[in-house]
């Protein structure tokens, strides 16, 4: 039985984030990866009786340019999708046949159906599958996927993401295993602060090693650098973002709440990383 390609869904709006994410996904996709662009255009009964017809005249202009966009990146086949309805359902409903679910970090945002920057967050919180937002790099130059670790599920999830994407890519991945400990940062008498937080950075040491240890096995050909680093997770990951070609973040943290669908680290990656960033649950 044939496996079938790779599924990947970018959301768009016809904005300049929209067509970072479309680029960002012809560019990055596996081989023979099916690119899916999905339009959407609001349902709602229009308040001012011409809402609707301008809603409808932006749609249109906003495939024109996305097949424009597809025929300049060498993928003329790959499917327009004008969807009516609600932004963030609609991408969700999309999302549920994707493998990957790429949007940009900020759309128009003039009226209801466009991809704003709270819908790419709302996305990223809710798709069930991995979702890219395409934020601008501060540098073009790195050769260096960076991924947030910890012991929890989804960032081991994570770090395997990063090391797929390395191996055709041929990247080098850093695994940042961040944290922060009030003990370490206590003042106490004859140097047992240094002890403590020596004691700490050998110990995050030697976790952040164990955590890549089975990847390193499943992906010999790919450079994994482990990193403990003694700042909270999110700054660090932020910090690493300005060197790096891609962020990656599990959804939640080991401390995160259950209930919660994105957690504090991973929402402050994608507020203010300086690269792409990678969701994985």
């Amino acid at each position: 039985m044939t496996e079938s390609p790779p599924r990947i869904v970018v959301g768009y709006d016809g904005s300049s984030g929209a067509a970072a994410a479309l680029t960002w996904a012809a560019e990055n996709a596996a081989p023979r990866s099916d690119v899916h662009v999905v339009l959407v255009g609001t349902a709602m009964d229009p308040v001012v009786g011409h809402y609707r017809d301008e809603m409808d005249r932006a749609v249109q202009g906003w495939r024109e340019a996305a097949e424009e966009q597809l025929q300049a990146l060498g993928l003329p086949e790959a499917i327009v999708e004008v969807r009516p309805g609600p932004v963030v359902p609609e991408l969700l409903r999309a999302a549920e046949r994707a493998d990957l679910m790429v949007v940009g970090s900020t759309g128009h945002g003039l009226t209801a159906g466009t991809l704003t920057g709270s819908v790419s967050q709302h996305v990223a919180r809710h798709a069930p599958c991995p979702v890219v937002v395409v934020r601008p790099r501060h540098s073009k130059v790195v050769d260096r996927i960076v991924v947030g670790v910890d012991q929890s599920a989804p960032s081991a999830r994570a770090l395997r993401f990063a090391c797929e994407r390395a191996r055709r890519t041929g990247e080098g991945v850093t695994a940042i295993h961040g944290y922060f400990s009030v003990l370490a940062h206590v003042l106490t008498f004859d140097g047992a602060e240094s002890e403590v937080a020596d004691r700490q950075l050998a110990a995050a040491e030697e976790l952040v090693k164990d955590l890549c240890r089975e990847c390193a096995a499943q992906f010999p050909d790919v450079e994994i650098v482990p990193e403990a680093i003694p700042v909270r997770a999110g700054p660090v990951l932020v910090d690493a973002s300005r060197a790096a070609s891609l962020v990656v973040v599990g959804s939640r943290g080991r401390d995160a709440f259950s209930e919660m669908l994105l957690g504090s680290v991973s929402q402050h990656v994608l507020t203010h990383a300086q690269c792409p960033v990678a969701i994985v649950r």
